[in-house]
Parts: C-alpha cells; structure tokens; sequence
C-alpha cells in the first residue's frame, strides 16, 4: 500500500466498494477511465499526493472495475453507476464536491450534470479525454476489442500513453491482472451488448441537446495526441456547454494526469479554486 494515499473498502447498498483517500481540504472526488484493466489506483495513484496537498482526495472503484463488486445494470447502466456513486458520497460523509474524470469517468461527469436532479452534486467538474461517446474517433474500438492476454493489454495501453515510457512491465502486468479479475471482463463487455434495431445516433442526439442546458462550471481537458476522440472534440463540446472553458496538453495521448503530471495539477487546481 502507498504511503501518500489510504485504500479503503465499504459496503454501499449491499455492494463492496473500493476507493483511495488522501489529504485535507475541499473535497475532490476522482473518477478513472472505462477500459479494460482501469481502477482508481492505475488513473489516479500517481497524482494522490500532490493533489492531497491541496484537496480532500476522494477516487472511488466504480461498478466493475478494480476491487468493487463486478455488477453491471443492462436496464440502465449509466443511472445505476451514478446511483451508487450518491450512495457510496453519502456513505463517506461528501456532499458538495469539485469532481473530475478521466475517459469514461468524464462522460459519466456528463451524463449527471444533464439529469434533474444531478445525482451528483457538482460545484466545478472537468472532463479529460471524456465527452459520454459523442465525439470518438474509430481507435475507440480497438480499446474496447479486447482480449486478455500481456501482449494485448500493451497494446491497448499504447492508445492511452504518448510517451512509451510509462508502458513499463510493471504497469502492463498490473492493468493486465487487473482486466483478468473474476468478473472483470464480463463486466465491462457486457457494455458493448446492444439489442437489435438499437440506433445510437438518436441516443446521442438528445444527449448533446441536453448538455446544452448544463449550469455546472466545466473544463475540458484535451491532449495533442490522443487517438480515441476526434482532433477538434474539446473545441466542439465547448461551443456547447455553456460557459465552459477548455485546456489542450501538448505531450500526451489520453492521461495527462500521468504524462504531464507537474502541469496538470496545476491546470486542476487554478480552474478549482479560481
């Protein structure tokens, strides 16, 4: 276990929950990516220290990934995640929070910020690398096809990472143990499953005319080099959230939390408490 960050585990509506904690302060509340081998630790571990000095650090395990329960809603995905997310704020005692999520964890951001009431309650949120699959380019699909094995995971790992120095055996073996997990798999696949005559472009039309409604202060956060989402995607998400304000990193693909770590935390803690 890391000395700059605690892990701990709790029951929330009956389903363990695994999340790392760190530092005093406002309380900010961290959500990991969507991929196969993705947990709290692997997204956030790195930058817990340098942002516990600043904040209350809060990065939970969502549904399915790292050491919370492997369990997966087909009725509804995106709602059920989310209301175990309220579950488990109010659990730990977070009401009001700045949150901030990678990848996936910053379409899920999105996808609370459109609902009334927001199950989650914002007070500034930023999304890197995410935007709820509205703007993904067609390596989004080499992510997602999959299957385990070390070579592959290296593979997938090089969609995320600009600099192949952060492709170590140690990070490879991890992530790939991680996706290997009993149910971990099956989990996050079972997301891809759509019933016949499903049409997703209806779903995320009504998406982006809800995100144009969206009061919570906003910045997105895009990388020069990140092949899963479309070159100009922060640029079109701003000009429809209102208000919002957008940042471009310069040497990383899909995790400048990682990559460019110094300046990130920086960025987050300027657009935070300014």
């Amino acid at each position: 276990m890391s000395t700059d960050y605690l892990h701990r585990t709790l029951r929330v509506g009956g389903i363990e929950t695994h999340y790392l904690e760190a530092g005093e302060g406002p309380d900010l509340v961290l959500l990991h990516g969507g991929e196969y081998g993705a947990s709290a630790e692997a997204t956030w571990g790195a930058a817990m220290a340098k942002l516990g000095r600043t904040f209350h650090v809060l990065a939970p395990d969502m549904l399915g990934y790292g050491r919370t329960a492997k369990i997966y809603s087909f009725s509804d995905p995106s709602g059920f995640r989310l209301t175990h997310l309220a579950q488990w704020l109010e659990v730990v005692g977070v009401g009001e929070a700045f949150f901030v999520g990678n990848s996936a964890g910053g379409g899920t951001l999105l996808r609370s910020s459109v609902r009334k009431p927001s199950p989650l309650k914002m007070k500034k949120m930023v999304t890197i690398c995410g935007n709820a699959g509205v703007f993904k380019s067609d390596f989004q699909a080499d992510l997602e096809d999959y299957t385990p094995s070390p070579e592959n995971m290296r593979k997938l790992l090089k969609l995320l990472f600009h600099d192949e120095k952060w492709l170590t055996p140690e990070c490879v073996e991890s992530r790939y143990n991680d996706s290997i997990a009993p149910g971990a798999w099956e989990a996050l696949s079972a997301a891809r499953l759509k019933r016949p005559g499903y049409e997703r472009g209806s779903t995320i039309d009504a998406f982006v005319k809800q995100l144009s409604t969206v009061t919570v202060p906003l910045l997105i956060i895009a990388c020069d080099h990140d092949p899963l989402n479309q070159p100009d995607w922060d640029e079109r998400l701003q000009r429809i959230v209102p208000g919002s304000t957008a940042y471009r990193f310069h040497d990383s693909a899909h995790e400048p939390q990682i990559e460019e770590q110094d300046t990130f935390v920086e960025v987050l803690t300027d657009f935070l408490l300014s």
